[in-house]
């Protein structure tokens, strides 16, 4: 009996630990792992170089590697033009070759050109067994197409409105930077921003667990407020430091877009609660008139007209014009010098259905590219719409979520209040305090909404996108 009891009384000793003992080690626990966060936190990148918007744009105009593309698309077009322009003007060629042979009809008639025949090489065994002759001879020929059915013309204008196209879209290119320019800055900002939201947020969790073991101490509370409470402030820990992330990435991403290797960050931007309204009509007539996609399909149509021109110049004969002056020597002492004239003619009178085949492409182009150039006049009206009613709608968020921003920190600051009171319970609190959170992180998303919808309605109607500051 003395054994058991002494049995019992050991077992009595190794009782588990009490839920008070629990709590203190969970609470040390947790606040140890948030303060080494605290101190082993990301190491923090270089301080980047803050810039405005319109430094941003004025960067990425002369370092964008896409627009620098373009730009050099556009210069090789300009070059076709010179081309083209070319087959329209006479051309002169300087021609010299030498020869040395003891070919019969060769030497004849080098002899001949040289203008050193004499009677003696009348002789037959000469005629047939000639020596062998040297002969330098040198030729200016200077060549003219008179008549080509109207091709070379057609070229010509062809590679002209070819031009104007890439310099159309060489604007465009410019403007889809400007554009991505715009949410890039943005992006980062708002990365910022909200960084700062969660911030604001973790410092309020952290007040109030605070303010919960304060009033666990008085034994106002129990102990499943402090825990809560804790938990929340581990949880923002955590959006904070993948907010922090995420604000490295964006800001690369505005280094990447303007063309960069230095690392940028937005200095600051303010979108006007009132910003100029247009009419959605309006908007879609100064669409069809500004954006650079119109006068490209239009440049098309004109570069297919005149490609069928090209294609009908085959049914036509063609003339061109030849002369050539001429020196021949034997030892580029004394030469012999003529002239000639040519003018050729060619009228081609079966190629196998060829030229009629290049006319039926050609003119399929043609209305190809009429139908393309209807369908974008309907997608681009289509695109403005969508971007002014995008932009309206973002407007309407943005005076929402301010509004909810306010009620969330009104009803934040009431329940607070009534828990210090003993009236609001901690899960009143917390859940306040997450929806203050939301609004704040719904408001600053709004502003940004707002600020690059308004960009993308410049781009869908065509004019430089702008960048609210």
């Amino acid at each position: 009996m003395h054994a058991l009891e002494c049995h019992l009384v050991r077992h009595r000793r190794r009782r588990p630990w009490s839920p008070a003992m629990m709590l203190v080690l969970g609470i040390a626990f947790v606040a140890g792992v948030d303060g080494l966060a605290q101190v082993q936190g990301i190491t923090a990148a270089p301080a980047p170089r803050r810039i405005l918007l319109a430094e941003a744009l004025q960067i990425a105009s002369q370092h964008s590697r896409i627009l620098m593309a373009a730009s050099l698309k556009r210069r090789s077009a300009a070059d076709q033009v010179t081309e083209a322009r070319a087959a329209l003007l006479p051309r002169l060629d300087a021609l010299e070759n030498y020869s040395y042979t003891d070919n019969p009809p060769l030497v004849f008639s080098n002899l001949l050109a040289q203008q050193e025949f004499t009677s003696a090489d009348f002789a037959l065994s000469r005629l047939n067994f000639p020596a062998a002759l040297s002969n330098f001879q040198s030729q200016i020929m200077m060549s003219q197409t008179l008549f080509a059915g109207g091709s070379v013309w057609a070229a010509y204008k062809a590679a002209g409105y070819q031009a104007d196209a890439e310099t159309w879209q060489t604007t465009r290119v410019r403007q889809e930077i400007q554009f991505a320019v715009i949410q890039a800055y943005y992006r980062a900002l708002l990365a910022e921003q909200e960084e700062a939201v969660i911030a604001r947020a973790l410092a309020a969790a952290r007040a109030h667990r605070d303010r919960a073991r304060n009033m666990l101490k008085q034994g106002m509370v129990v102990s499943a407020d402090l825990l809560r409470s804790q938990v929340v402030v581990g949880s923002l820990r955590q959006q904070l430091t993948s907010a922090q992330s995420l604000i490295e990435i964006a800001r690369a991403q505005l280094s990447d877009t303007l063309g960069v290797d230095e690392r940028l960050a937005p200095l600051g931007a303010q979108v006007p609660a009132a910003l100029k309204s247009r009419g959605l009509a309006e908007l879609r007539e100064t669409a069809l008139r500004h954006r650079p996609e119109v006068k490209i399909a239009y440049d098309r149509v004109k570069a297919a007209e005149q490609a069928v021109t090209i294609a009908h110049a085959g049914y036509l004969p063609t003339v061109s014009l030849a002369t050539t002056y001429e020196n021949d020597s034997e030892e580029l002492i004394r030469a012999g010098n003529n002239y000639s004239v040519f003018l050729f003619a060619r009228f081609n009178l079966f190629n196998g259905f060829a030229t009629r085949a290049k006319v039926d492409i050609a003119q399929s182009d043609r209305e190809r590219a009429i139908i393309l150039r209807a369908q974008l006049l309907q997608d681009i009206g289509v695109e403005v719409e969508r971007a002014y009613r995008t932009l309206e709608a973002a407007r309407e968020n943005l005076g929402v979520a301010q509004r909810d921003r306010a009620y969330a920190a009104d009803a934040l600051r009431i329940l607070e209040n009534r828990y210090g009171a003993g009236l609001a319970t901690n899960v009143d609190v917390l859940d306040a305090q997450a929806s203050r959170r939301s609004a704040e992180s719904r408001s600053v998303r709004a502003k940004v909404e707002v600020a690059v919808d308004f960009a993308g309605l410049d781009l869908a109607v065509g004019q430089a996108p702008s960048g609210v500051e």
